[in-house]
């Protein structure tokens, strides 16, 4: 099960230098663009999940998630990869999912010990950090506290915490919040 922490991060040089000082390699960089699509039997806004058309350019490969939001932080993903997004966004279309909107950005993965940090410049959002783990449903509460602990070696105030992606469908426009 992944167990994360997302935070707006407004220090980004600072956090990416920090996160060199303490040995965190890197794992890949990229440009991802993720698109959001709602369901045509229910409204998923306004669930604990969603859809995901993700397109990786660095890769040259997408994929397609659904995301089952399970606790603060806590995720149940199912995920598959997809060789021609193109035709799998026209079937999406054709039965009736909505995009909701998109998401550009430059994603920096980091791994550090157990965890997984991921630095996101989001095209006219802003940047933001995720740190995640694994672990089983008896270890959330512990995971979560050393996620946050790492958030704040890091230089990520607590009041920069944020979990979900909000849409604005009208503009399309996503914010993380």
């Amino acid at each position: 099960m992944e167990i994360e922490i997302k935070a707006k991060c407004t220090n980004y040089p600072i956090v990416e230098n920090n996160l060199r000082k303490l040995n965190a390699t890197i794992k890949k960089e990229s440009r991802q663009v993720d698109e959001y699509y709602n369901a045509p039997t229910r409204d998923i806004r306004k669930t604990n999940e969603y859809l995901r058309l993700r397109y990786n350019f660095s890769e040259n490969k997408g994929t397609f998630a659904y995301h089952i939001n399970i606790a603060d932080g806590v995720n149940d993903e199912t995920e598959v990869d997809i060789s021609d997004i193109e035709k799998l966004r026209k079937i999406l279309v054709a039965f009736g999912f909505e995009l909701l909107g998109k998401i550009d950005k430059h994603r920096k993965k980091f791994l550090l010990n157990e965890f997984v940090i991921t630095l996101d410049n989001v095209k006219d959002i802003g940047s933001f950090i995720e740190v995640e783990g694994d672990g089983t449903e008896a270890e959330i509460k512990m995971i979560k506290s050393k996620c946050l602990e790492l958030l704040e070696t890091l230089g990520v105030p607590k009041e920069n915490q944020c979990n979900i992606w909000l849409c604005d469908i009208a503009t399309g426009k996503m914010e993380l919040k």
